[in-house]
């Protein structure tokens, strides 16, 4: 589990979403929940706890990345829908601080 409060997360995305990710114009990333990775536990209790965390966007090839503030953690199934800042937002809206919203899981 998590040491420190502030964390990046750090997931590979492919050619075909990277670049849609790192314009803005698709600001998520939908993964299948691990609960052996570390990772998906800790943004289960960021979804709760409201952590101010980032994720790391990194084009498979490792030759581009993107880091976005965490806006929102959704769980459906066994699938992590999780939500970032568009960069453009987060410049023109920095004042705002939104609460994390309870997750609800389903069956």
């Amino acid at each position: 589990m998590r040491e420190d409060l502030n964390t990046v997360f750090k997931f590979k995305s492919n050619d075909d979403y990277f670049w849609r990710e790192r314009s803005d114009m698709k600001n998520n990333t939908v993964r299948k929940i691990d609960l052996n990775d570390d990772r998906f536990l800790d943004l289960i209790a960021w979804n709760q706890l409201g952590y101010d965390d980032e994720i790391q966007i990194e084009l498979v090839c490792g030759k581009d990345s993107i880091t976005r503030s965490i806006r929102d953690i959704s769980i459906w199934n066994d699938l992590m829908i999780i939500t970032w800042n568009e960069e453009t937002l987060k410049k023109k809206y920095a004042f705002l601080k939104v609460p994390p919203i309870k997750t609800i899981y389903s069956e």
